[in-house]
């Protein structure tokens, strides 16, 4: 008996090498044009929907673990990349000097601390609060399971270093006390890690927008820590921490109005960032992390465009490429529903936008 076959595969062998995606002459071109301060990339990398974007559509799936981020940073304009899952089991030395060694040396990664130091509670494996958290903002656990085995395994690879609090209940947050008295907590914690994180880039993200007043913007700009614009729909939109940023970077151009600090009208094409840009889009807006994590798989292509937000992410981006200082983003797929495709169309209008500033070519 003769069984019937296709003529060709369609998929190639799920151990196949992975190679990746030849870059088109307008991505090299585009790449080319953007000032190397300007790092963009993906939270992360081990995705099989992006054949064809990031990987070759000849490559395996079976060895996207090994060999998919030597692939991903051959990109000419992915120059960064996450390293989230630090953040649910903390990286030894080794595992982060491996992934520096699939690199080239000018190369970022945006690194999660361990929420053993930065969550209030203990969770289960659904997110679920069992209980307080003894380790919350204990310096000596941050140094020990993150900022040491960050600095001898990456080195100089080691971007920002993105200490992310976790929520707590709103109610724990409504009177004044109760805020200021966190705010101090975590000052005082980014104050003991200024001296162990010499020479390394902080960053702080933050899930309570109850967080996002001038005393936390002060207390970081004291510490020499980076405040991230964190894309997601806990927090306020990007307008709104743009304005926290400007209050970290020049209070001096911002002025309360109705109660509310907001940037002196007149000066907003002034002022300009002191120290590097970090943004991390990770949910879209009005969108539940399950959800989107379901609907959009396999993250092969846009499922919801937000124009909007790219561009006022390329706003920033490009702000801080005119004050001198480098910029990181990281995109998550449940931004949009494929972080390689959103991260050029940044790419695409930080270009448009930086265009002003090259000079004229003569004829």
């Amino acid at each position: 008996m003769i069984e019937s076959a296709a003529l060709f595969e369609d998929a190639p062998p799920e151990e196949a090498p992975v190679t990746p995606q030849p870059a088109d002459e307008a991505l090299r071109r585009l790449a080319a044009r953007l000032p190397r301060s300007i790092r963009l990339g993906t939270s992360t990398w081990n995705f099989p929907g992006w054949r064809g974007i990031v990987w070759s559509r000849g490559s395996g799936l079976k060895r996207l673990a090994s060999e998919g981020l030597k692939a991903y940073a051959a990109s000419p304009i992915l120059r960064t990349v996450g390293l989230d899952r630090n953040f649910y089991r903390p990286l030894t030395q080794r595992e982060f000097a491996d992934f520096a060694a699939q690199v080239p040396e000018d190369f970022r990664f945006i690194v999660k601390a361990p929420r053993e130091v930065t969550d209030p509670l203990l969770r289960n494996d659904r997110g679920v609060p069992t209980g307080v958290n003894p380790r919350f903002l204990d310096p000596h656990a941050a140094v020990e399971r993150f900022l040491g085995p960050v600095r001898l395994g990456l080195g100089r690879r080691a971007g920002p270093l993105v200490l992310q609090f976790s929520p707590l209940p709103h109610s724990a947050l409504r009177s004044l006390e109760e805020r200021v008295a966190l705010i101090e907590r975590i000052g005082a914690f980014l104050e003991a890690l200024r001296a162990p994180a010499d020479g390394l880039l902080l960053a702080a993200e933050f899930r309570n927008y109850e967080l996002l007043t001038p005393r936390m913007m002060r207390r970081l700009r004291e510490t020499n820590v980076r405040p991230v614009v964190g894309l997601h729909p806990a927090m306020p939109g990007i307008r709104r921490q743009t304005e926290a940023l400007r209050c970290c970077d020049a209070p001096e151009s911002m002025e309360t109005v109705d109660g509310r600090l907001v940037g002196r009208s007149g000066e907003n094409a002034a002022w300009r960032l002191t120290g590097p840009l970090v943004v991390r889009w990770s949910l879209a807006a009005h969108q539940f992390y399950d959800t989107a994590k379901t609907a959009w798989a396999p993250y092969d292509a846009i499922r919801a465009a937000d124009p909007a937000t790219r561009a006022l992410i390329a706003s920033l981006i490009a702000r801080a490429a005119r004050s001198g200082v480098e910029s990181f983003l990281a995109v998550n797929n449940k931004a949009e529903g494929c972080a390689p495709v959103t991260v050029r169309c940044i790419a695409e209008i930080t270009d448009r936008i930086l265009e002003a500033d090259r000079p004229l070519r003569r004829s």
